[in-house]
């Protein structure tokens, strides 16, 4: 009897032995469930970001090649003379910017895609658009437009991708300065950003 009972007892703690593994079992699974779901989560999160860096420094490309194009042309339109603003007659129409000679002939501009000054489109950019505006501003405060002729015009480059803008570049161009001097803004429309001087073009 004293045999068949430890033998019954031994048995009872087997039982009890393997019930306890079948625990750890679900335990390390809903351990290893969570581990891989916050990988797999933190994964994405660098992927995202990785995208949004490259969404950003093509825009940034996209900026600064088009600004360089304005900054190269004329103050003004040297056929209209001082105080004329815009387009001329004879520069619109043919769906490039190669007739264009003076910085504010790029008021208003937007293409999506961006396209080169030929005309061509961008095939690289296909989901960006770039917007460029143009005006005179106050001399004693060059954050404030005017309607009349100041001597200083700012050229300001903005840069979207699939609605939101990404980049957006300012350069100041003025009749008295053989050069631009310009302020250079990278980051979202709605967040101010740190400032950095942006070599200038030719005068």
């Amino acid at each position: 009897m004293l045999c068949r009972h430890s033998a019954s007892s031994r048995s009872g703690r087997g039982s009890k032995a393997r019930g306890l593994t079948l625990a750890e079992t679900a335990v390390s699974t809903l351990i290893v469930g969570v581990t891989l779901v916050a990988a797999l989560n933190t994964v994405g999160a660098a992927r995202g970001t990785e995208l949004a860096v490259a969404e950003r420094g093509r825009a940034v490309l996209l900026a600064q090649d088009l600004l360089a194009e304005v900054l190269q042309q004329a103050y003004e339109d040297p056929d209209l003379g001082p105080g004329s603003f815009g387009l001329g007659s004879d520069e619109v129409g043919d769906g490039s910017r190669l007739l264009w000679e003076d910085v504010d002939d790029y008021d208003g501009w937007s293409a999506a895609p961006p396209q080169t000054r030929e005309g061509n489109e961008i095939a690289w950019a296909q989901d960006y658009r770039r917007t460029v505006e143009v005006c005179w501003v106050q001399s004693a405060d060059l954050t404030a437009a005017s309607l009349a002729a100041t001597g200083i015009k700012r050229i300001r480059v903005t840069v979207a991708h699939r609605g939101r803008d990404l980049v957006t570049l300012t350069a100041y161009r003025t009749e008295a300065w053989p050069a631009a001097s310009g302020l250079w803004e990278v980051g979202e429309a709605e967040e101010p950003l740190p400032q950095a001087e942006l070599g200038g073009g030719n005068g």
